[in-house]
């Protein structure tokens, strides 16, 4: 009871300016407590080094160079190793990798690849290699 006869003087915790009405109010305005939680939510956010998300940018890139390349209800497709190279497809990053008595097939998620003879490639698509 004490408290209620003398209050406390607080201020707002981004900008420092007074605070008047409820005891527990933090920020004088939403601007201030958008800042604050802004700033707050940057400090507690976990630190992602710049390779993370360049990898992820490869290997969605890989991933729609593949789905573009059309597969349909017929099977694997082959294509020239060339002809992903050129739309910029990058063989050193996948997400799985999945040895059959046919070969070693890389998938980025449920799109694979399996390298051929002559530098050619067989695109296939796998749902299981996504299954968690």
């Amino acid at each position: 009871m004490a408290s209620l006869l003398s209050p406390q003087h607080r201020d707002c915790a981004f900008c420092g300016k007074e605070l008047f009405g409820r005891a527990d109010k933090a920020y004088c305005n939403d601007t201030c407590r958008n800042n604050g939680n802004r700033e707050r939510r940057k400090k507690l956010a976990w630190y992602e080094p710049i390779f993370i998300r360049q990898i992820n940018n490869i290997l969605k890139r890989n991933y729609k160079i593949l789905t573009q390349q059309g597969i349909d209800e017929h099977g694997p497709k082959t294509v020239s190793r060339y002809k992903l190279l050129d739309e910029g497809f990058n063989f050193h990053y996948f997400t799985s990798n999945l040895s059959t008595r046919a070969g070693e097939y890389r998938f980025i998620y449920d799109y694979g690849w399996r390298e051929l003879p002559e530098e050619k490639v067989m695109i296939v698509t796998n749902p299981k290699q996504v299954e968690i």
